[in-house]
């Protein structure tokens, strides 16, 4: 860190830069699940939209993931920043951690049901607060949120839903994290470049 240099979380007068929600390409950074682990996140999206008798469909098993930290959202694909957040996360250091959800939740400030879980994972906090880091070190927009709950969303909807544990929990082991493109109006995301989590 520079001798003129604040630490990131005051920076900004003690605030995480903002990005403007106005774009169409939203880039952010994630865990993404196994194709198995994904497909049974999906079959608890679809019990549950069908048990709550859900207007909204529950998301496919190919667009699941587990948010990290937010990017930016675009009027196009933004070259200059996507080879810049490259860089930075290419210096990112962290293990492979187990990822558990034990529970069906709705959030209800995202409109959102999702896979949480009572206990915040320590090392996804950890790889979220890194990012951060270095996202802020060279200059990028970053996110920060000390009180982040890592999460995974099943399906998008403003009906409440009772919060309850899973027979089976969710669960595997992170050993990549991505830099992920959704395009406002399609459903399929662009997966622009990855990182291993190395022992």
């Amino acid at each position: 860190m520079r001798r003129d240099q604040k630490s990131f979380a005051y920076a900004n007068g003690g605030k995480a830069r903002k990005f403007d929600d106005a774009g169409k390409s939203n880039l952010l950074l994630a865990i993404v699940p196994e194709r198995d682990v994904a497909l049974q996140a999906a079959e608890i999206g679809r019990t549950v939209s069908q048990r709550h008798r859900l207007s909204t469909g529950f998301r496919s098993h190919d667009r699941m993931h587990v948010s990290l930290n937010a990017v930016g959202k675009y009027a196009d694909f933004p070259e200059d920043i996507v080879f810049a957040v490259s860089a930075a996360m290419a210096t990112v250091k962290a293990a492979p951690f187990e990822v558990t959800f034990d529970r069906v939740m709705h959030v209800a400030s995202a409109n959102a049901v999702v896979l949480g879980n009572a206990v915040r994972s320590e090392e996804i906090m950890d790889l979220h607060v890194q990012l951060a880091k270095e996202m802020w070190a060279v200059g990028l927009t970053f996110s920060y949120n000390p009180r982040f709950m890592p999460h995974m969303t099943l399906l998008d909807d403003a009906a409440p839903v009772a919060e309850h544990r899973l027979v089976e929990p969710v669960s595997w082991i992170a050993r990549e994290f991505v830099l992920i493109r959704s395009v406002t109006g399609k459903s399929d995301y662009d997966f622009i470049d990855r990182w291993p989590l190395l022992d």
